[in-house]
């Protein structure tokens, strides 16, 4: 099981809790720009049920989301509510809004 504690370990959950049936035909990128204890820039890509993802920037991403490193990862693990995050300022979004609302419908739920 992955380390939800930090930024890498939050990377592979989303690995684990993936749900390819679910990005079926979806082609989207997002680059994440993370601030706080654990600053830098990752990119998450989703092709037709697929997902990958490696640490740098997105060579044109669909969205970007900035966001603390703290507060990424307590939305993670069900401690922040990312719509509560987004509507106080704490993650913000560049780019494909819609995109970002659909994320959270390609991985199973924090258990």
């Amino acid at each position: 099981m992955a380390d939800m504690t930090t930024i890498p370990g939050s990377f592979e959950g989303l690995q684990e809790a993936f749900l390819p049936a679910k990005a079926t035909g979806v082609n989207k990128t997002v680059q994440f720009d993370f601030t706080g204890a654990e600053a830098g820039t990752w990119t998450l890509t989703v092709r037709d049920g697929t997902l990958s993802y490696h640490q740098g920037p997105a060579e044109n991403p669909n969205a970007t989301v900035t966001v603390d490193s703290e507060d990424w990862l307590k939305i993670l693990r069900g401690e922040l509510n990312g719509m509560t995050a987004f509507t106080t300022g704490k993650l913000k979004v560049k780019g494909d809004m819609m995109l970002v609302a659909q994320f959270q419908t390609w991985f199973q739920p924090p258990s």
